[in-house]
């Protein structure tokens, strides 16, 4: 998904961008060509294998691993859209939904092990 935001931090390949209230650190594979303070338009991309749960408890969020660029998110999954509906939007890839059925329209916990963001 494709997000306005504002530069937050950048320390090589490390950024953190604000969207709306949310912070979020991830991995710029392509560097940021803005400087800290300024406002970009970016790509949030989910990296590689997605675990994906159903959760019990009824929750939406983002919740960084530590110092890591791992996070857990949860929402609503819509798998007609490949989208993960929490605080923010996330596009998921139809590969990573194709046993997922069954949690469509259900809340679900999706375990990332880094966000990777590609700035236009």
């Amino acid at each position: 998904m494709i997000y306005n935001c504002k530069i937050i931090d950048i320390d090589e390949e490390e950024v953190t961008v604000r969207i709306g209230d949310i912070c979020i650190t991830g991995f710029a594979n392509y560097g940021v060509k803005k400087e800290i303070g300024e406002e970009a338009m970016v790509d949030i991309l989910l990296y590689d294998d997605l675990e994906i749960t159903q959760c019990d408890e009824d929750k939406v969020g983002i919740e960084r691993h530590g110092k890591t660029f791992g996070y857990s998110l949860f929402g609503i999954l819509d798998i007609a859209n490949s989208v993960l509906k929490s605080t923010i939007d996330f596009e998921v890839d139809d590969e990573e939904l194709f046993d997922c059925g069954y949690l469509d329209g259900k809340q679900v916990k999706i375990e990332v092990l880094r966000i990777d963001f590609d700035f236009k």
